[in-house]
């Protein structure tokens, strides 16, 4: 099994707009974070946690090519506003994905992407 953080940042990820602290004006590349998310690669199977607006990137980044599920670990918009990203994965492992969450997670995944 592997693990990977894909984002390890605040919910507006870091360096924040306009913020003038050290760790935003920070050259470090450990200061540039994006937001959370976790890619666990296990068995040939791809299976990510939480899917917010960085996650675009995030899978391209790490060339995942095929996911297998998305576990959302609760509705802010920092952990589900990337899924609509997930349509191309859709599309081509031609059946929908299959995502995770509480009950109060669906519902609110449903009511905004409805």
């Amino acid at each position: 099994m592997k693990v990977t953080f894909l984002g390890t940042g605040t919910s507006q990820g870091v360096p924040l707009i306009a913020c003038k602290c050290p760790v935003c004006l920070s050259d470090d590349p450990k200061d540039k974070r994006l937001r959370s998310s976790v890619l666990i690669q296990t068995g040939g199977q791809n299976i990510v946690i939480d899917a917010g607006p960085d996650f675009r990137q995030q899978m391209l980044t790490n060339n995942v090519q095929k996911l297998r599920a998305i576990l959302i670990t609760h509705e802010h918009v920092d952990h589900i506003f990337g899924l609509d990203d997930i349509r191309s994965y859709n599309w081509i492992q031609k059946k929908p994905m299959e995502i995770f969450g509480e009950e109060r997670v669906e519902t609110a995944i449903k009511r905004i992407f409805n």
